[in-house]
């Protein structure tokens, strides 16, 4: 005669069956999360190559200068360091620490810059300035709120650039001037929101003063420096 199962065993197996269910639930999310994902590139072991780009730049917060300026700002990891022709580069977070008091420059905060430096004055000792704003418009306004003699729009590199330049005439000596000249890069993705500072004081080219003339000088400088 067949045994007979209590109400009580076949409750025992209902229960049992619901427990393997849900261990093999936890097993199988447990295997999803731990396995690697064979179609990640970027990734060795499922753990991630490198740090991301946030982490990077809040680490150095003049990584995106050194990225698209890398001829003309220091590399590595520090806020100091030998930029475009031996220029001393300082990195800055402030206005307020630029040397130049330039009207135009003081009044529009900067996220970050780099104030390069030839303290030598041997021909084509250019100083220069790139300056990082938090985004396009306030460069633009930037660049607008420097004087110019002159301003045209030109192509450096394959890159579309704003110029402007301008000549301040020393004081005491006509044979004396500082040539100074801005670039902004509004039609680039990348350096929309920079400005590059050119100066030079120098030769005026005028009265018998030699040749080239400090505006020549900064022109030239310009001309040769790669972006």
């Amino acid at each position: 005669m067949p045994r007979r199962v209590s109400g009580l065993q076949r409750l025992g197996w209902v229960v049992l069956a619901a427990l393997v269910v849900v261990l093999l639930t936890v097993v199988g999310a447990l295997l999803v999360v731990l396995l690697p994902d064979g179609d990640d590139d970027g990734a060795i072991g499922g753990v991630e190559a490198g740090p991301s780009s946030a982490v990077a730049e809040a680490t150095d917060p003049f990584l995106a200068s050194r990225r698209v300026f890398p001829t003309l700002v220091p590399a590595g990891g520090g806020a100091e360091g030998e930029g475009y022709r031996g220029a001393r580069c300082t990195g800055v977070r402030q206005v307020s620490e630029l040397a130049w008091k330039e009207p135009g420059l003081q009044w529009n905060p900067i996220s970050t810059g780099w104030q390069c430096d030839r303290v030598d004055n041997s021909l084509g000792a250019v100083s220069y300035l790139v300056l990082e704003y938090a985004d396009r418009a306030q460069a633009r306004s930037a660049l607008d709120a420097f004087p110019a003699a002159v301003r045209f729009e030109a192509d450096k590199d394959g890159v579309p650039v704003t110029v402007r330049r301008w000549v301040v005439p020393d004081p005491a000596t006509s044979r004396v001037q500082t040539a100074h000249q801005v670039i902004g890069f509004p039609g680039d993705a990348d350096r929309a929101n920079y400005l590059v500072v050119v100066s030079r004081r120098g030769s005026s080219g005028t009265g018998g003063a030699p040749r080239p003339s400090a505006q020549d000088e900064v022109i030239a400088w310009w001309a040769e420096v790669p972006l």
